[in-house]
């Protein structure tokens, strides 16, 4: 750096510090150059480890409880449905409560929710009813200690074809 520079650094910086020192400042070092550490640097290591063990379970816990939710809730929709395709195929005239549990074991197998089902076919002159039964504990992905004894219940009822 040129006399002229260090005359104006000297004077910008209040005339008693360094230019270099002014701007960029020391930085301590203590063994060949490597940072100093603070004191309270030394009294906190392993903190984070702490930190995620204590927070890891009740995330875990939250996500897995979050997807068995989601399954409870995707298994009551597909016997809804299920009830449905099966009330469905029993109104048309000729077929049998036979054709109807068929429609609604399929449609339970592709989902993988037929384990311990229940269908039960009502057929009148006018109305057919179906109502599906599906017990938890049996299809659930989670523990099924918490959900044994729970079943889901699903009906449907529609009106039967006639041939006019």
């Amino acid at each position: 750096m040129s006399t002229y520079h260090q005359d104006q650094a000297s004077h910008l910086s209040g005339g008693s510090s360094s230019f270099r020192t002014r701007l960029r400042g020391p930085t301590p070092r203590s063994r060949q150059g490597e940072p100093k550490r603070g004191r309270r640097g030394n009294g906190r290591r392993g903190v984070t480890a702490v930190e995620f063990a204590v927070v890891a379970p009740v995330i875990l816990l939250l996500f897995l409880s979050a997807i068995e939710v989601t399954r409870l809730n995707f298994l009551r929709h597909t016997a809804a449905n299920a009830a449905y395709e099966a009330a469905r195929h029993a109104i048309i005239p000729g077929s049998t409560a036979s054709d109807a549990d068929a429609a609604a074991l399929q449609l339970l197998a592709a989902v993988q929710a037929d384990r311990g089902v229940e269908i039960d076919v009502e057929q009148t002159l006018e109305r057919v009813s179906v109502t599906v039964t599906i017990p938890v504990n049996l299809n659930s992905w989670g523990v099924s200690r918490f959900t044994s004894g729970y079943t889901i219940v699903q009906s449907c009822t529609l009106s039967r074809e006639t041939n006019r």
